[in-house]
C-alpha cells in the first residue's frame, strides 16, 4: 500500500470519527492533498521515513509557506501515521524523529499567578469569573470549557469530566478550592437568571450558558474577555490561561506525564515541546541549586 492509498483510507474512515471539528478536518485534508501527497504519495507506507517527512516540510518552506501551515502538515502526517502504527501497518512512526515546525510563531502571552487572580477579581459578573477560573484552574481549551454541562461537574469528588475533548478522548480535571467558589457562586446567579428570563432553553444544562440558557458562543466569550485582560495582561487571549496552567503545574513540580494528561495532549512529547522553555529553566535552576549545595 502506498502512503497515498493509506491517506485516502484514513480520511474516509478514521478522520471522520476523530472528534475534530469540520474546519480542522478540512485543513488536514487540504494540506495533505496539496503539499504532502504530491511529494511522498507514491512511497510505500512501510517505507516512509523521517527524511521523507522532512522533504515535505522543506519543500513547503521553499514555497514560502508559514511555519503555522507547515505545522498543520506535520500534524496531519503525524495523525495518519499514528493510526497506521496502531494497526501494525508500520513498525514505528517516522514522525518521532522530526522536529515540530514552530519557528517564527509569535510567543503566546502567559499571565503570572498574580495576574490570573487579578483577572478573576476584575471580571464584571459571576459568569465571567467562572469562565476565567475554569480555564485557569483546569487548563481546558475554550471549546472544552464551553461544552461542560452541570451533569459533568462533581463537587463531591472535586472533578469535572471533559467529555467533548479535542481529539475525542475524554478526561477528568480537578476542581480546586478557588474554582469551587466561582462555580458555586455562578450556579446561584445562573438559577436566578433562569427564573428572571422570559426566554430560556428548555432542558439547558450548560455550565457557561448564555443569558437564555443556550451554549455560550466562543466569539462572545472572547469579546467580553478582551477588555478585562487589556489593563492587566495586554495581548492575553483565553488560550493564554491554558498556558498559564501548564506553566504553574510544571513550576510546582507536577510530573510531565500528569500535566500532559490534564491538558489532554496525546503524548508527553507535545507538552515537552510546548513548554520546553519552562523545563529548561527548571533544569538550570536545579543545576544552580546543586552548585550552591556542593560549593561549586
Amino acid at each position: 500500500m502506498t502512503y497515498s492509498a493509506w491517506v485516502e483510507h484514513w480520511k474516509t474512515y478514521t478522520l471522520k470519527l476523530s472528534g475534530l471539528d469540520p474546519k480542522s478536518q478540512r485543513v488536514y485534508i487540504d494540506v495533505l492533498d496539496l503539499h504532502v501527497i504530491p511529494v511522498i504519495g507514491e512511497t510505500g507506507l512501510g517505507d516512509v521515513r523521517a527524511t521523507h517527512v522532512e522533504m515535505v516540510l522543506s519543500k513547503m518552506a521553499d514555497k514560502g509557506l508559514s511555519p503555522s501551515y507547515r505545522h498543520q502538515a506535520w500534524k496531519a502526517m503525524s495523525k495518519s501515521l499514528k493510526i497506521a502504527r496502531r494497526d501494525d501497518l508500520i513498525a514505528r512512526n517516522p514522525m518521532d524523529g522530526v522536529a515540530v515546525p514552530r519557528g517564527g510563531q509569535k510567543d503566546p502571552v502567559v499571565p503570572t499567578r498574580e495576574q490570573v487572580l487579578a483577572l478573576i477579581a476584575a471580571a464584571p459578573d459571576a459568569r465571567m469569573r467562572a469562565f476565567i477560573a475554569t480555564l485557569a484552574y483546569t487548563g481546558t481549551r475554550i471549546s472544552e470549557a464551553l461544552s461542560i454541562q452541570w451533569a459533568d461537574v462533581d463537587l463531591e469528588a472535586n472533578r469535572i469530566r471533559i467529555l467533548k475533548a479535542k481529539g475525542g478522548k475524554p478526561r477528568a480535571v480537578p476542581i480546586t478550592a478557588g474554582l469551587r467558589v466561582e462555580l458555586v457562586a455562578w450556579r446561584k446567579a445562573q438559577n436566578a437568571q433562569h427564573l428572571a428570563s422570559p426566554v430560556w432553553l428548555e432542558g439547558s444544562d450548560w455550565v457557561l450558558a448564555s443569558d437564555h440558557g443556550t451554549q455560550w458562543d466562543a466569539h462572545n466569550a472572547r469579546k467580553l474577555f478582551r477588555p478585562i485582560a487589556k489593563d492587566i495582561c495586554p495581548g492575553l487571549t483565553p488560550h493564554g490561561l491554558r498556558h498559564a496552567t501548564a506553566t504553574m503545574l510544571l513550576e510546582e513540580g507536577v510530573p510531565m506525564k500528569v500535566v500532559s494528561e490534564l491538558l489532554g495532549h496525546s503524548s508527553t512529547r507535545i507538552t515537552s515541546d510546548l513548554y520546553s522553555h519552562v523545563t529548561d529553566r527548571l533544569v538550570k535552576e536545579a543545576g544552580d541549586a546543586l552548585d550552591r549545595a556542593l560549593g561549586g
